[in-house]
């Protein structure tokens, strides 16, 4: 493993335990006394297995840094915002969790693209960065507007920021995505949040806004 991968992990574990809050952040404001994230992560380091598993299912493979934090912090559920969504097997599998896991977010985004209201056809993947240079500007100079029926390809939704926006992981460029509602109902924005999701932790270990 790459030794900054090792390092970040360090900092997040340790990070953790020194604000006594293993969840996701909003969590921490209306958590119990005895609530166990105070001790601990909700799930344990993933397994090769699961990681795998969870490559196969989705076709391709997860960042190196996604892994790390899979494998050597824990299986979801910590983070700057609603939490790190997991792979199969962690945060998002139980039904009683506000979040899906990774292969079911992108695997039901595949199948309904944004959302399931706004359609004007089937739903196609599409290659985020062949789109870019011609798609519609949102209301940021670099943020891109994307029929609903429309999803990138290898975009895996990473947790969720609240007012209906989700920070998302580009698999083929490493850069966190914000995905949000634009200002009509047949569209849906995509902007830049981080370079890296090693850039989007980082500013969570230096109590910097995230995103």
């Amino acid at each position: 493993m790459d030794p900054a991968f090792t390092e970040l992990c360090h900092r997040i574990r340790e990070k953790c335990r020194r604000d006594g809050w293993y969840g996701g952040t909003p969590d921490l404001r209306h958590a119990r006394p005895d609530h166990p994230q105070r001790h601990g992560f909700a799930y344990p380091p993933a397994s090769e297995e699961q990681l795998r598993a969870t490559e196969t299912t989705l076709g391709f493979q997860l960042p190196p840094v996604l892994r790390a934090l899979y494998t050597e912090v824990a299986n979801g559920g910590f983070g700057p915002s609603g939490g790190i969504q997991g792979a199969l097997g962690g945060y998002g599998s139980r039904s009683d969790e506000p979040a899906r896991t990774i292969v079911d977010d992108y695997h039901w985004h595949c199948q309904v693209g944004y959302t399931e209201v706004g359609h004007y056809g089937p739903v196609r993947l599409v290659d985020l960065s062949n789109v870019a240079g011609q798609g519609k500007r949102g209301s940021g100079k670099e943020d891109l507007l994307l029929p609903h029926e429309v999803w990138p390809q290898g975009l895996l939704s990473l947790e969720d920021l609240g007012c209906c926006m989700k920070a998302c992981l580009d698999c083929k460029t490493g850069g966190v995505l914000c995905v949000a509602p634009s200002g009509n109902d047949a569209e849906y924005e995509i902007g830049p949040i981080a370079s890296s999701l090693e850039e989007y932790l980082e500013r969570w270990l230096r109590e910097e806004v995230v995103p």
